[in-house]
């Protein structure tokens, strides 16, 4: 009995030296690694989580810090990466061994924003509290940065959110496009009438179109970012109206078949060219970091993925306006939801009156 308990602690000492022993980058790797194991990381977050993890391990052997614990690691470092996201882009040419180029790497090429450095600080962020919660470490070093400062860091100026108006929807809808442009002119306009990420969609399977009992055609699936987060297994519902419905049955689910065109900047760059060609150079506002104050481009030269979903919910917003102008409530007041019940027939007609389809 006395040699069992002896081997058992010597193999405990031995796990516990090894992990005392960890250098924080490989700590931060089991950290993302079980974090979606268990469920916490969806893929796609994951699959983030870890080209910041590669982030992290260049800014440790930039500045000579592979052999840091994360014990070791202290406020001062928490800071000198934090300026260090913001501007690999200087130390591309430095370092070039750390940066290959081709196989889908991104070399920075420019100062971050602070949308991307906070949620990196916050990915570490998260990382040093699980590690003091579980006594590896004895305080985070985000502990010792000062409320105000920690306010600034954490903080994100967020843009106006850009979406097309209806008139622009419509004009890209019914321009005839170069065949090079027709498959991302049918993965944005199905995304408008959809309203889902990007992700979602291209997911999307022939099971998961449906026909309700009064004919309507439907879409049913669960987001996969908050699929493991959510309490019940809801999903979410949208009616088809005609245009996505002749897209389906053109190109098929999965979105534009197996061979897919698709691959996110490459498509970004395709919307940009679609949008471009219809004509959608309305100027919008981005905040710049670089300059500290907006500026002004043309809608077509700063289009993303996202533009669809925001295009989706701006919409149909509008053509619920009605609420709030008969002045039965506040503007914003949750009460209009409470009082309505929006069956699928009703969003369907909904949508059908925000495409302007009769």
């Amino acid at each position: 009995m006395t040699s069992i308990t002896t081997f058992f602690n010597r193999c405990f000492r031995t796990l516990q030296f090894k992990h005392e022993s960890e250098t924080l980058y490989p700590r931060f790797l089991r950290f993302i690694h079980e974090a979606h194991r268990d469920g916490v990381m969806g893929d796609t977050r994951y699959a983030v989580a870890l080209s910041k993890a590669e982030k992290l391990h260049r800014f440790l052997v930039i500045f000579n810090l592979t052999s840091v614990s994360a014990a070791e690691f202290t406020t001062s470092h928490v800071l000198q990466f934090r300026q260090f996201a913001y501007d690999e882009y200087k130390f591309v040419s430095l370092h070039p061994e750390l940066y290959p180029r081709g196989s889908g790497h991104r070399t920075p090429q420019k100062r971050l924003r602070d949308t991307t450095v906070v949620h990196d600080l916050k990915l570490l962020q998260a990382f040093f509290a699980e590690l003091e919660s579980t006594d590896e470490i004895s305080s985070s070093p985000f502990r010792k940065i000062s409320t105000e400062k920690r306010r600034v860091m954490m903080h994100v100026m967020y843009d106006a959110p850009i979406c097309l108006r209806a008139e622009e929807l419509r004009r890209v809808m019914t321009t005839e496009v170069p065949a090079a442009l027709q498959w991302a002119k049918d993965l944005f306009v199905l995304n408008c009438a959809i309203g889902c990420r990007i992700g979602d969609l291209l997911s999307l399977t022939p099971a998961k179109v449906a026909v309700s009992d009064d004919g309507i055609p439907y879409v049913h699936y669960i987001p996969s970012k908050t699929v493991k987060l959510q309490s019940s297994n809801r999903e979410v519902i949208t009616p088809l109206i005609p245009p996505a419905m002749e897209i389906i049955n053109r190109t098929g689910l999965p979105c534009m078949g197996k061979n897919q065109n698709y691959g996110k900047q490459r498509y970004n760059k395709a919307l940009r060219q679609l949008l471009r060609f219809c004509g959608i150079t309305r100027t919008v506002s981005l905040y710049s970091p670089e300059v500290g104050d907006n500026i002004y481009k043309p809608l077509c030269d700063v289009a993303t993925s996202k533009l669809a979903r925001k295009t989706h919910i701006d919409m149909l917003n509008k053509v619920q306006i009605n609420y709030y102008v008969a002045g039965l409530h506040q503007n914003g007041s949750d009460a209009v939801f409470r009082y309505t019940n929006l069956e699928l027939k009703d969003r369907y007609e909904l949508i059908m009156a925000a495409f302007g389809i009769p």
